[in-house]
């Protein structure tokens, strides 16, 4: 069956192409080299026992199928979201289902001093690149992008520009191999985006808040990846209350990666304290 990620992938492809005979890659490789080192994303995450789960917030407009905002308003989002007690801020810069830029990825960098992960349907390191000009400290690594041996590289590639490489799996024939590359990072989707069909309007906001813990449960191989010092294990979408915090905080998972429910809030300062209040 072909997926959204399969569309996806298609679309970056020719985005970057475009953008590449624009500004080469030697270029942009030039103007990283000369960026100063990029906050710290992993270590402000990591969440030591019996504290609030640490929260990482995404600018997001829109989604498949439903419209977060009307008008996106950068700084008034950013300050709300420092107050509701963000650790990082995500920011999603597809702008063909997602509303999203590169320019708002930026915009983000100069409102705050929190580390952004730079979220994005990542296939090479052009965009690796451009992630890291516009402020960027980590980036989104979609796991069915890549085989075990592409998996390492890009990783690899993402450190050796100053970026936390953030593995993601979304369906579980995805986790061994990323486990297998030993990530400092790993993020679970709890919406199973690998698997959504090439239109994703009427399917993209199913998944369950059970997700990470039902493999939790499943793969000793994640619980052996965990226990290694300074692992950050992130659960992400499906998250919309505290009950839902409670229940990813049954297992030691660091942080929740809020998107729609923290756009949409009425109160999002509100909100957000309610979740970090959240114990198990």
């Amino acid at each position: 069956m072909r997926t959204f990620l399969d569309k996806l992938r298609e679309l970056k492809q020719n985005e970057v192409s475009k953008r590449q005979i624009e500004i080469n890659e030697d270029h942009l490789r030039a103007e990283v080299n000369n960026l100063e080192k990029a906050p710290d994303f992993r270590k402000r995450l990591i969440r030591n026992p019996g504290e609030p789960i640490s929260l990482i917030l995404e600018v997001k407009s829109r989604a498949p199928g439903r419209i977060n905002v009307e008008q996106l308003e950068t700084e008034t989002i950013v300050k709300e979201f420092e107050h509701g007690g963000a650790k990082a801020i995500s920011v999603l810069t597809d702008q063909s289902w997602f509303g999203g830029s590169l320019g708002i990825l930026e915009k983000v960098s100069r409102a705050t001093t929190l580390p952004l992960m730079h979220k994005e349907f990542i296939i090479n390191s052009y965009q690796l690149l451009e992630g890291r000009l516009r402020g960027a400290s980590a980036a989104l690594i979609l796991a069915y992008y890549f085989n075990q041996t592409e998996l390492e590289k890009i990783v690899t590639e993402a450190e050796n520009i100053g970026l936390e490489a953030v593995v993601e799996c979304s369906v579980e024939n995805e986790l061994p191999r990323a486990l297998a590359i030993n990530p400092d990072i790993l993020m679970i989707n709890n919406r199973p985006i690998a698997a959504i069909p090439e239109d994703p309007t009427e399917t993209y906001d199913k998944g369950s808040i059970e997700v990470i813990s039902e493999w939790w449960e499943r793969y000793p191989e994640l619980r052996t990846w965990k226990r290694q010092p300074g692992k950050l294990l992130i659960s992400a979408s499906c998250i919309n209350s505290p009950e839902d915090v409670k229940r990813i905080l049954k297992i030691p998972c660091d942080a929740a990666l809020v998107g729609n429910a923290a756009m949409t809030a009425q109160d999002r300062v509100g909100f957000l304290r309610s979740l970090t209040e959240a114990v198990n």
